[in-house]
């Protein structure tokens, strides 16, 4: 009976040595891994913010597309509920009211009237970009660049960006060479276009 009682005062012991203690660690010996750690914050942190998005990177996508003269790849960064729903609003007379009333339009939208829009959307677009095929060479629209970007409510904005658009003809002795760049507003809703600023309409 004795030696058990000498037994358990030692296992306590034994536990109060292991307890954590700050001053025990040696820093330096972790030191790698702090550095490593905080090499894969600042990447993730690079990544959202290129992957992310943002109302500009929107507008850049969208031309993007234009230039790859793919219906499917412009149509990525728009919202059809949001362009049924956004009609003819004035981005420069927008009010809280307006934005209340966007919102409960864009909820109300039912299937059909989404689908009705994305293929009035899709076939102008098919319908611009043949056109741009069959009769130029080549053309490039460019962002050249943005001249502001104003919130309109949560989640929307209006993007004023000077768009240039530079096409060549395939008949030489054509006139209908285009250089030229004017300013153009698009609508983002949720870093989705709801309004192409009158391009290609």
């Amino acid at each position: 009976m004795e030696e058990e009682k000498n037994v358990e005062p030692q296992v306590e012991v034994v536990n109060e040595s292991k307890k954590f203690n700050l001053k025990s660690i040696n820093y330096k010996k972790y030191l790698p891994y702090a550095g490593i750690v905080f090499a894969v914050i600042v990447v993730i942190i690079i990544l959202v913010a290129l992957l992310g998005g943002g109302p500009k990177k929107v507008v850049k996508k969208f031309i993007s597309g234009m230039n790859n003269k793919k219906v499917s790849k412009i149509v990525k960064n728009v919202d059809f509920a949001g362009m049924s729903a956004w009609g003819y609003y004035d981005e420069d007379d927008f009010s809280k009211e307006d934005y209340n009333q966007f919102i409960q339009d864009y909820k109300d939208l039912d299937k059909d009237e989404i689908k009705d829009e994305q293929e009035y959307i899709e076939d102008n677009l098919e319908d611009v970009l043949g056109e741009m095929t069959d009769d130029y060479k080549s053309y490039k629209i460019k962002v050249e660049k943005f001249k502001d970007v104003k919130k309109l409510g949560k989640d929307l904005y209006a993007v004023d960006a000077k768009i240039s658009v530079e096409a060549k003809p395939k008949d030489k002795d054509s006139t209908d060479e285009i250089d030229e760049s004017k300013t153009v507003t698009f609508i983002v809703y949720k870093n989705k276009l709801i309004s192409l600023g009158g391009i290609g309409f």
